[in-house]
């Protein structure tokens, strides 16, 4: 039997295929720009300021964007942020600068040595985050240098707060003179109430509830990294990572004076598998409503368009074409 186009066969199956063909477009149509895209994004624990800061990204994002909707989550922040990267648990996440280097780049973090997070990319510093070296007043510490003798709660082995502290203190040649104490700021906190514990590192934005409920209990002062640590820091290769800061006189209601430290920034980071158009819209919407963001924290005034692309690691290419296209130098 020939084919025959007037067979009720040929003609539904015909009907058919040019269903399922303008099915297949809208489909198509939807992927490439009407299908809304769902982010999970990795913050920080309440207390912190990745916490707050995050969630308002993300209800911003998703308010204001027609095409993204994004889920913010309460994370163990920089190093479980990392490591939600690599295990496609987050496309986007806010981490130290410095982890997010040692990360990338595989080294001094146990969890990433030899197995670098190679699919991290930047997409805007948001604000700096000072290395605030909380001693107890009696101890008598003024300066990074009069460590040496003392108990320092370096954080939890692993931690981002420990790599930033191994890094600092090796790189000045303190880091074997220390009475070391592996503990996270909960367990520091609670020691140095007792007074088993001299010093503690913290690394947030200042202010931070974290200081002000421990000076509640028991007094102390900030300690200062004076300009000849600061330089060693540098000639060490580690002037783009840790920079100068001053922590403002009356910061916190015990600090009297300007307290010169070291920073890094707070990033805004993201998977390199996102799609780019997916991440430019994410920073057009955050950017284009800055006001918003801003009221959640005061250091979420410090987001800059300006500084954002000023990164240790690559940056995401859907961020570089954003800034790019807002006439925003790469790289500062």
């Amino acid at each position: 039997m020939g084919f025959n186009p007037r067979n009720p066969i040929v003609i539904g199956a015909a009907i058919i295929l040019i269903i399922i063909i303008i099915a297949g477009a809208f489909v198509l149509l939807r992927g490439a720009g009407g299908e809304e895209v769902k982010l999970v994004m990795g913050t920080g624990s309440p207390g912190g300021i990745y916490n707050p800061l995050g969630f308002k990204i993300a209800e911003v994002v998703s308010k204001y964007s027609d095409k993204i909707e994004v889920e913010a989550q309460a994370t163990g922040a920089s190093v479980a942020n990392a490591k939600g990267i690599q295990a496609g648990d987050y496309q986007i996440a806010i981490m130290q600068s410095d982890v997010a280097y040692f990360a990338f780049n595989g080294k001094l973090l146990s969890d990433f040595e030899g197995n670098p997070v190679s699919d991290l990319r930047a997409l805007a510093a948001l604000y700096p985050e000072p290395i605030q070296i909380v001693a107890r007043k009696e101890a008598g510490i003024k300066t990074i240098w009069d460590l040496e003798g003392k108990a320092v709660a370096v954080g939890n082995r692993g931690s981002g707060l420990y790599a930033t502290s191994y890094t600092i203190l090796t790189t000045l040649g303190l880091w074997d003179k220390i009475d070391k104490r592996e503990i996270g700021f909960k367990e520091a906190s609670t020691a140095m109430r007792q007074g088993t514990v001299d010093v503690l590192f913290v690394v947030a934005g200042v202010p931070t509830p974290k200081i002000e409920e421990i000076a509640a209990q028991v007094e102390v002062n900030l300690v200062e990294v004076p300009d000849d640590a600061y330089q060693k820091l540098v000639q060490a290769g580690l002037g783009n990572l840790y920079l100068k800061y001053t922590i403002p006189a009356g910061s916190y209601d015990f600090q009297k004076e300007d307290v010169q430290t070291l920073t890094v920034v707070a990033l805004l980071v993201a998977d390199k598998d996102v799609p780019d158009d997916v991440i430019y819209e994410f920073l057009q919407t955050m950017f284009d409503n800055l006001d918003e963001i801003r009221q959640v924290h005061v250091r979420a005034r410090d987001i800059n368009l300006q500084k954002a692309p000023i990164v240790p690691i690559p940056l995401h290419p859907g961020a570089e074409k954003f800034y790019r296209d807002r006439g925003v130098s790469i790289g500062g």
